[in-house]
């Protein structure tokens, strides 16, 4: 099937690419004082193709009145508060983003946001028989690693109806743990919203994968892609 997520995070911790990986969600803005410029490109997740440039997406900080809207390009800039900061964007007709990011004083350089079409979606719960409700979240927990080596789990501690990854050739198989070579997210569906998520996650061997940035709420919002990044030992 083909389906390609390219989901990544504010920083350098996440990466784009066939089958993607997800950024980190998590709290509002905190930390220190002032603001900082925050730049990146807003993409449109893709069937088969990579993801393309998104003009007029709205990419908005997360607890301010802050949003500005990405160019022709797909390109943005946002001024954020310096510390932990949140970061929803959205567009018509599609799933949005929501990712946390650790902006210093210096600026950060976001790398890629992106939405996911309502098509997209709809491919990925035909390809497994369910149903993906618009108006509960999606969690996508992301595992720091290029390539998995299979039986990398991860589980919430809130109510959803299925979880599921991408085996080798991209096609999404359910279940809540890694497969190998495949991607390195699993995604979780019609998970309930207005609660904040704690995801847990282990490798192979069992030892815990903490999430990135940890001690922070990962909220849960409807059509929203909430993306919570696990670190293994």
């Amino acid at each position: 099937m083909g389906l390609i997520f390219s989901f990544v995070g504010c920083g350098d911790s996440g990466s784009g690419g066939g089958g993607g990986s997800a950024g980190s969600g998590g709290s509002g803005g905190s930390g220190g004082g002032g603001t900082a410029t925050g730049s990146g490109t807003v993409f449109s997740a893709a069937l088969e193709d990579d993801s393309t440039p998104l003009a007029g997406a709205t990419v908005a900080v997360v607890g301010t009145t802050t949003s500005t809207v990405s160019g022709m390009d797909g390109s943005f800039s946002i001024e954020a508060p310096v510390g932990i900061g949140r970061f929803l964007t959205t567009a018509a007709d599609a799933w949005g983003e929501l990712l946390t990011g650790n902006v210093p004083a210096g600026g950060i350089d976001m790398v890629d946001t992106e939405v996911v079409p309502d098509a997209l979606v709809a491919g990925v719960a035909d390809a497994l028989m369910e149903t993906i409700d618009p108006t509960k979240a999606m969690v996508v927990v992301e595992f720091d690693m290029e390539v998995p080596a299979g039986g990398e789990a991860a589980e919430l501690g809130v109510n959803y109806d299925f979880a599921f990854v991408f085996n080798a050739d991209g096609d999404p198989v359910l279940g809540n743990e890694l497969l190998p070579g495949g991607d390195t997210i699993v995604l979780f569906a019609n998970v309930d919203i207005g609660a904040d998520v704690m995801p847990t996650a282990t490798n192979p061997g069992g030892a815990a994968c903490p999430p990135d940035p940890a001690g922070v709420a990962y909220p849960s919002q409807q059509k929203v892609f909430t993306g919570v990044e696990v670190v293994c030992p």
